[in-house]
């Protein structure tokens, strides 16, 4: 549950307390010797970390302790997410906070889940990409983007850029 609050803190923009709770739950974790859930833990701070300024800069070694105790765990599946976000691309830009004005017109009357994916696929994010970044499921994408589409009367994530290009120019 830590590292579930962690990551709900880190999707709020509260970057410091997420860090400090992932550091405390693995630490935990680890003591109580719950290995393959330490190293879970482990990732999940990698991912923050890897998120900063000084976390991009050093990409390659944040990842370096998730991927020794997934190796310890025997947790292949794990070792190859830690590859994929290792090796994934840099996100362009944070993600505002859930309280920041939106810019958008065309995203106003959306809740703030679904203003943030919009935000996102207007970038040219991927669902893989958004949920990466806000920390939730590719299933949780998908829903989110199927309400996006009622709410907004519109059929496919093209038309998200296509009405939001429209306000703008307005």
């Amino acid at each position: 549950l830590d590292r579930a609050e962690a990551l709900v803190r880190a999707a709020r923009g509260d970057q410091e307390g997420a860090l400090a709770r992932l550091t405390s739950a693995q630490d935990r974790l680890t003591e109580l010797g719950y290995g393959l859930e330490a190293a879970r833990a482990a990732f999940a701070l990698a991912q923050l970390r890897a998120r900063s300024p000084e976390g991009a800069r050093r990409r390659g070694t944040v990842y370096d302790e998730a991927t020794r105790l997934f190796r310890r765990c025997r947790a292949l599946p794990w070792l190859g997410q830690v590859d994929e976000a290792r090796s994934a691309p840099e996100p362009a830009r944070p993600v505002p906070a859930p309280d920041a004005p939106e810019p958008l017109d065309a995203l106003a009357g959306l809740a703030t889940m679904e203003r943030q994916v919009a935000a996102l696929v207007m970038e040219g994010a991927t669902n893989r990409e958004i949920a990466a970044r806000l920390f939730v499921s590719v299933k949780t994408v998908e829903a989110t983007l199927t309400r996006v589409y009622r709410k907004l009367g519109i059929r496919s994530r093209v038309d998200i850029v296509r009405l939001a290009a429209g306000r703008r120019a307005k």
